[in-house]
Parts: structure tokens; sequence; C-alpha cells
């Protein structure tokens, strides 16, 4: 077992193996793992980041958990968002239904009242009429988009 290891370590090459630069006869720089047949070819000295490659996967325990915690925020506000949003359509869309009917109601009858506290009903003049149309129209507008 101890020459298969010996022997395997032998045989493949080095994992840091070098990277040569050569220029060829038309003047084009060309980069390889081998050298060129011809004496031109220089090895290059590179250096290594040993922090390259490091992902949200590689064991920094403090990111992934600052990471997983920010998406779980972010999700539970947009989450809150929708709720909101949810919530101000269904209110906008009840309002809209309601100067809908109050305008349907006024447009097909013949005389327009209201009532006061004491149960009187008091009819509109034309006048006041208009007035209520107009402002069902712009709350119509204003709701129902």
């Amino acid at each position: 077992m101890k020459i298969f290891i010996v022997l395997t370590l032998l045989i493949v090459p080095s994992a840091s193996a070098g990277i040569y630069k050569w220029t060829d006869s038309d003047g084009n720089i060309h980069f390889g793992d081998r050298p060129d047949t011809n004496d031109s070819a220089t090895e290059l000295n590179i250096k290594i980041n040993k922090n390259t490659g490091v992902t949200n996967s590689s064991g920094h325990k403090k990111e992934r958990e600052y990471l997983l915690k920010k998406i779980e925020k972010d999700k539970k506000e947009e989450a809150e968002k929708r709720k909101k949003k949810l919530a101000a359509d269904k209110k906008r869309k009840k309002r809209c239904d309601s100067y809908r009917r109050s305008y349907q109601s006024h447009i097909q009858s013949s005389r327009t009242y209201s009532m006061t506290p004491d149960g009187v009903k008091t009819y509109l003049s034309n006048e006041e009429r208009l007035a209520s149309k107009k402002r069902l129209s712009k709350g119509i507008s204003k709701y129902c988009r």
C-alpha cells in the first residue's frame, strides 16, 4: 500500500505546475502549462491568495449565519409588505364598490334625498344633486383604478 502511494505521488503531476509565457515568430503571446519548444518561454511566478474561492459554503460560519439571518429578515419584510398591500387593495376595492353603488343609485333615482339625524328625509336640489354626482365620480376615479 505504501509503495502505491509513493508511486502515485511520483506519477501524478504537481498541482502547482508552472505557467509559461512565450512569444511566437509572428509576435503573438501564448500561455501554457508546458514551455514551448523554443527557448523564449519564461515561467511566470504567480502568487496564490489562500482566501481565493472562499464562498458561503467554505466554512465561514459567522458569515453564513449572518447571511441566513439577513435572508430570513428580508423574507419577513417582503411578506409583511405583501400583507399590507393586500389589505390596502381590499380596502380600496370596498370603497370603489361603495362609490359605484351610490353613483348607480344616484343616477337611477329621479329624486335624491338625505336623512337627517332625526330620520327626516331632506330632498336634494338640482345643484346639490350635481355636486353629489361630481363627488361620487371623483371617488370612483380615485378608488376604482
